[in-house]
């Protein structure tokens, strides 16, 4: 009779195996929630910054600052705001997903259990598979980690806003919104729509063009004004216009260079521009 120093039950190959099994599902429920925790962690604060900026936004339109800032002073103040949200959400775009080893140290940690159940679980025998001893030493190593697997545990999201925000700010911005929220009653859109009205930020400078012709003294008729331009006016188109032999078109222009072409029978004198007395002012007849 020949003796073999082996373990003797050749079932419990496949009972460790069903137990491994049965472990590694644990474990893979365990890391999931932990791996959610971590990741809820990481999101939440960018999440609040941003909710924070937006509250801010509200908060000042409902309050009434747009209506009481002038069209350039509204593009400067949404400018600031659109940096201050692009910065909030910058670490959105830099969010990644927990690994797996982050995830089993969050249960390691959580659990409070020594060896490390969670490691031990996902851990893999280093020894050769033919050595007899090690492997049997593994599976009593894993029976004992798989034990300890039930208790393990993710913890609840700790997003710990009070280190990034020591001074409650967020709190100060939802007071801020509940109060203007009520306070702004019927405006609220109104208020809101006034951040984006710019109307006057892209005017140019302020000019004025204005034109008339003047018959000849002996027709004793009065001048015949033109249409003039003004800024943000549309242009207008004269009509056609039948005037005495001799009359004078004038045009005079201030704020801005004036620049005649005279044809179709038109002369300019021959002094050319005339400037007035007025600072900025030319005119031509």
């Amino acid at each position: 009779m020949d003796l073999t120093d082996r373990p003797a039950d050749a079932a419990a190959p496949h009972q460790l195996s069903a137990q491994e099994r049965a472990g590694d599902d644990l474990l893979a429920r365990a890391l999931r929630r932990a791996r959610w925790t971590i990741f809820w962690e990481r999101l939440w604060p960018a999440l609040a910054s941003i909710a924070t900026v937006i509250g801010l936004f509200l908060a000042l339109s409902w309050l009434g600052l747009w209506l009481w800032l002038p069209p350039a002073g509204r593009a400067i103040g949404l400018g600031i705001f659109f940096l201050l949200t692009a910065a909030a959400f910058a670490p959105v775009l830099m969010l990644r997903v927990p690994s797996r080893v982050e995830g089993l140290r969050r249960l390691d940690r959580n659990s409070g259990l020594p060896h490390r159940p969670a490691t031990a679980i996902a851990d893999e025998i280093a020894a050769p598979i033919e050595d007899s001893y090690s492997v049997a030493l593994w599976r009593a190593h894993i029976e004992r980690a798989l034990r300890a697997a039930k208790t393990l545990r993710a913890g609840t999201p700790m997003p710990r806003l009070a280190l990034r925000d020591p001074f409650a700010v967020r709190a100060l911005v939802v007071v801020l919104v509940v109060a203007t929220f009520f306070a702004a009653g019927g405006e609220r859109m109104k208020r809101v729509a006034a951040a984006f009205d710019w109307q006057g930020v892209m005017m140019p400078a302020n000019f004025r063009v204005d034109a008339w012709v003047s018959p000849p003294p002996y027709t004793g008729r009065p001048p015949i004004i033109l249409p003039g331009l003004r800024p943000g006016e549309p242009v207008q188109t004269a009509a056609a216009l039948s005037v005495p032999a001799g009359s004078t078109l004038v045009v005079r222009a201030t704020g801005i260079h004036l620049d005649v072409v005279a044809s179709g029978g038109l002369a300019e004198p021959s002094s050319g521009a005339q400037s007035s007395s007025a600072k900025g002012t030319e005119e031509r007849r």
